[in-house]
C-alpha cells in the first residue's frame, strides 16, 4: 500500500466522500442556526495553599509542596463540581427558577442535575488557578449560580480541609483527658506520700545513696566498737596487783575505754536500725515500683494529650470564628462576570459534524478500496501486488464515443449504440476505427517479437484470448488482434468462437459469413472471408449442446489444425471457472493472453489461476481492460 493506492481509492469514491461531506455541512449549518442560544459567565480562583486540619489530624495544618500543586487543585476542582454543592446551590435558588419549564414538577434533585451538568471547573497543569464557568439559557441565572456556587465552596472548602463544626468535639475530649490526667495524678500523689519520694527515679537513687552511705557508717562504727573493746580486754588483763587504789590513773583509763564502748555500742545500734529501716524503704519502693512506673507514663501520656487537644482547642475554636469569605489562602481572582453569549460548543459541533461527514466519507472510501475491495483497481497492482507481469493495459471507453460497446460472450449485438457521427457508429473490431486497434496493434507487435525470440516459426500459431468473467472484452480483443494480424500480409488469420453454438453466431459476426470449425480447417471449396485475410469460424455444429462441448471440438480439431494453411488462428475462449474448457486448451496454444478486467476481478482469483496456468505451459501473458484513471495525471504519475 502506498500513496497512489490511498489517492486511487479516495478519487475512485469521490462523489461518496463529496455526498457525507454534504450531509456534514449541511447537519453543521443546521446546528449553527438551530442551536440555542446559551450564556455563560465566568470566574477564576487563585488556590495558593491549603491547610489540611481536623479533630484527628496533626495541629498544624500541612501545606503542599510544588510537586502537590496538581493534587490539591485536582480536590478543590472535585469540590467545586460535587453533588452536594450543587444540591446546596439548588436548594438556596430554587428549582423553579433554574427549571422554569417544568413549573411545578421540578424538584431539588432535577435543578441539582441542571445546575451539575452546565458548570466546569478546569485547570492547567503546574498552575494554581480553577477557572469556573456556569452555563445558562437564561443570562440572569448563569451569574446568579455562580455566584451562589463560590460563596458556598468557601463554607465546604472549611469543612472539608479545618476543624470548622468539630468545636464541641475537641471540647468534649479536651474535658475527658484532663479528668483522667487528675485522676492519675491523684494516685501518684498517694504512692509518693506512701514511700516519701517525690520522683521514682530521684527517689531510687537517693536511698540507694543513703543505704551505701549508712552501710558504711555502720562499718566504721562497728570497726570503732571493736577496737575499744579489745583495748579495754587488753588493759584489763595487764592489770598490776599494786593497783588497789581507785584513784590511780590506770582505772581512770579502763573506766574512759569502757564508756568509749558503751558509746561505740550504742552507735552501731543506732546505725543498724537506721539502715533496716532504709531497707524497708527500698522494699517497699521495689513492690511499688511497677505501679508507679505505670502510673507515671499514663500522666505523661495524659499530659501530651491534653496539650494536643488544648493546642486543637483553640486551633477549633479559631477556625469556627473564621469567616469563609476572607480566606487567606484562597482568594477570587475574577468573580462571576456578566454572562456573555456563549458560542464555542455550538461551533465545535457545527464544525464537528462537518468535520465528521469528510471524515467519514474519507474513511468509507478508504475502507472499501483498501480493506474491503479485493478486486484488482489499477494494472500497476497486479507486478506491486500480485508480482505478475503486465503485457499491456487497455482504458475503458464508453459506449457514447460513437464505437460498438463490449457485449458479453453470446449476447446479441447492440443495434442502439449511440454514434456522435455517423461514419464511425457500430464499428466492428476489425474495423480501422475502432478504438481497440491501436492496443492490438501493440499486442500483435510483441507476439511478433515473442514468436522470434521463442523461434516459433511453424504454422499456424495458435493465440487464445480468455478472461475470469464475463463481458470482460476477451470477444473485443479477439475480433480487434486477428483483424490486426491479418493487415501484415504475412498470411491468413481464422478467428474462431469457442464460446457458442451453432444458432447462436458471435455478435460480431453479423452481416459477416462465419463458419464452423470443420469447414474452416478443410473447406471443400472457396470459403468467405470477413476482411481481408481474415475468416471467421465457431466451434459449434447444429446438435451442439453447451459450451464445454467446445473442448471436444478443439480436441477433434487438432489434426487439421496443424494442416490448415492458416499462419495465425486466434481462439476466443470462454472465462475460466471450473468447468471451463479454456483449462484444457490453454496448454496447447503457443500464447495465451489472460484478460483481467479492473475493478471486478477478484486478487486471489487472478493469483491463483495464473500460478496453475504457468505451471502448465509458461506462455501466459496478462492484458488489463477496461482500466480507469480517476486520479488526475499531474497528482498520480501511476495512473
Amino acid at each position: 500500500m502506498n500513496l497512489s493506492d490511498i489517492l486511487f481509492a479516495l478519487f475512485k469514491r469521490k462523489w461518496t466522500i463529496i455526498l457525507c461531506a454534504l450531509l456534514g455541512i449541511i447537519a453543521g449549518a443546521a446546528v449553527y442556526f438551530l442551536y440555542p442560544a446559551v450564556y455563560e459567565s465566568q470566574a477564576k480562583l487563585l488556590v495558593r495553599y491549603v491547610v489540611e486540619r481536623s479533630a484527628v489530624d496533626p495541629i498544624e495544618g500541612a501545606k503542599p509542596g510544588r510537586d502537590d500543586t496538581d493534587k490539591v487543585i485536582g480536590a478543590e476542582t472535585a469540590i467545586l463540581t460535587s453533588w452536594d454543592l450543587a444540591v446546596q446551590v439548588a436548594q438556596a435558588i430554587g428549582p423553579k427558577r433554574l427549571l422554569p419549564r417544568a413549573g411545578e414538577a421540578a424538584t431539588e434533585t432535577a435543578a441539582a442535575g441542571a445546575v451539575s451538568s452546565g458548570l466546569s471547573a478546569i485547570s492547567t497543569k503546574g498552575s494554581n488557578i480553577i477557572f469556573v464557568s456556569y452555563k445558562n439559557r437564561d443570562p440572569q441565572i448563569a451569574t446568579l449560580v455562580l455566584q451562589e456556587l463560590l460563596s458556598r465552596y468557601f463554607v465546604k472548602h472549611l469543612e472539608v480541609h479545618r476543624s470548622a463544626g468539630a468545636f464541641d468535639f475537641v471540647t468534649q475530649q479536651t474535658d475527658q483527658v484532663r479528668a483522667r490526667l487528675n485522676q492519675t495524678e491523684d494516685a501518684l500523689r498517694s504512692l509518693r506520700d506512701k514511700t516519701g519520694i517525690v520522683s521514682l527515679k530521684d527517689g531510687s537513687e537517693a536511698l540507694t545513696s543513703e543505704a551505701t552511705k549508712a552501710k558504711e557508717q555502720l562499718n566504721d562504727a562497728e570497726a570503732e566498737l571493736a577496737q575499744h573493746q579489745a583495748l579495754v580486754k587488753q588493759l584489763g588483763e595487764n592489770k598490776p596487783k599494786k593497783w588497789k587504789t581507785k584513784s590511780s590513773r590506770s582505772e581512770k583509763t579502763v573506766e574512759s575505754e569502757k564508756a568509749q564502748v558503751a558509746g561505740t555500742q550504742a552507735k552501731v545500734e543506732a546505725l543498724k536500725s537506721r539502715f533496716r529501716d532504709i531497707q524497708q524503704r527500698i522494699k517497699q519502693l521495689s513492690e511499688l515500683r511497677p505501679q508507679m512506673e505505670e502510673l507515671e507514663r499514663k500522666r505523661e501520656m495524659d499530659e501530651a494529650n491534653y496539650k494536643y487537644f488544648a493546642a486543637s482547642l483553640e486551633k477549633a475554636r479559631i477556625d469556627e470564628a473564621l469567616d469563609p469569605s476572607k480566606m487567606p489562602n484562597i482568594s477570587a481572582v475574577q468573580r462571576p462576570s456578566p454572562s456573555i453569549l456563549e458560542t464555542k460548543t455550538r461551533d465545535k459541533i457545527a464544525l464537528g459534524l462537518a468535520g465528521g461527514g469528510i471524515a467519514l466519507g474519507i474513511a468509507f472510501a478508504l475502507l472499501r478500496g483498501l480493506v474491503l475491495n479485493r478486486a484488482v483497481g489499477r494494472p500497476l497492482e497486479l507486478e506491486t501486488r500480485l508480482h505478475i507481469p503486465l503485457m499491456l493495459s487497455i482504458p475503458r471507453v464508453a459506449a457514447r464515443n460513437g464505437h460498438l460497446a463490449l457485449p458479453p460472450n453470446g449476447s446479441k449485438a447492440n443495434p442502439g449504440a449511440p454514434a456522435t457521427k455517423p461514419h464511425h457508429s457500430k464499428l466492428a473490431p476489425w474495423e480501422a476505427g475502432h478504438f481497440i486497434r491501436p492496443y492490438c496493434d501493440a499486442i500483435r507487435d510483441r507476439l511478433g517479437l515473442y514468436f522470434k525470440l521463442k523461434h516459433l516459426t511453424h504454422k499456424p500459431k495458435l493465440v487464445g484470448v480468455a478472461s475470469f468473467s464475463e463481458a470482460a472484452g476477451t470477444s473485443t480483443l479477439a475480433a480487434g488482434l486477428a483483424a490486426s494480424l491479418s493487415e501484415t500480409n504475412d498470411g491468413k488469420v481464422l478467428l474462431v468462437d469457442v464460446n457458442l453454438g451453432a444458432e447462436d453466431v458471435h455478435p460480431f459476426f453479423k452481416g459477416k459469413p462465419a463458419h464452423s470449425l470443420k469447414v474452416a480447417l478443410k473447406p471443400h471449396g472457396e470459403i468467405a472471408s470477413a476482411a481481408d485475410n481474415l475468416y471467421l469460424a465457431t466451434v459449434g455444429s447444429p446438435d451442439a449442446g453447451p459450451a464445454q462441448i467446445g473442448l471436444k471440438k478443439f480436441f477433434d480439431a487438432m489434426p487439421n489444425l496443424k494442416a490448415s494453411d492458416f499462419d495465425y488462428i486466434i481462439f476466443d475462449m470462454p472465462p475460466l471457472g471450473q468447468t471451463s474448457p479454456t483449462w484444457g486448451m490453454a496448454p496447447f496454444m503457443d500464447r495465451l493472453l489472460l484478460v483481467v478486467e479492473a475493478e471486478k476481478n477478484n486478487r486471489e482469483v487472478i493469483k491463483r489461476s495464473y500460478g496453475k496456468l504457468v505451471a502448465e505451459r509458461d506462455n501466459i501473458a496478462v492484458v488489463v481492460n477496461k482500466t480507469r484513471s480517476y486520479v488526475p495525471k499531474w497528482l498520480d504519475a501511476d495512473s
